[in-house]
């Protein structure tokens, strides 16, 4: 499996996969690769929660492994479940930049 990073942005729904209200977050995705993405949200999430990404018929699970204040609010690394890889025939985010190809 490819670990090439690619840019993006888009708004997906972000949803802690253990919570009993089923409130979700609406989070900016600012990169994605075959095992995880990085999100930027507004509220802070913890740190090993279990998670979901969904944006239309897309939906991929996993855990939040990094997470990191900065001054608009709190940037998200999440790892995604081997059964929720992300591939582009199964999501393409709107604003999509593959940054290898700019060389």
């Amino acid at each position: 499996m490819s670990l090439q990073r690619y840019l993006c942005s888009q708004l997906v729904a972000l949803r802690n996969s253990s919570a009993e209200s089923g409130v979700s977050l609406t989070v900016n995705l600012e990169e994605i690769w075959t095992t995880g993405a990085v999100l930027e949200s507004e509220e802070p999430v913890k740190e090993g929660e279990g998670v979901e990404i969904r944006c239309g018929t897309a939906f991929f699970a996993g855990r939040i492994v990094q997470l990191e204040p900065h001054e608009l609010g709190w940037r998200l690394e999440v790892e995604f479940s081997p059964m929720t890889p992300w591939s582009q025939e199964k999501f393409r985010p709107r604003h999509f930049l593959d940054v290898s190809k700019l060389r």
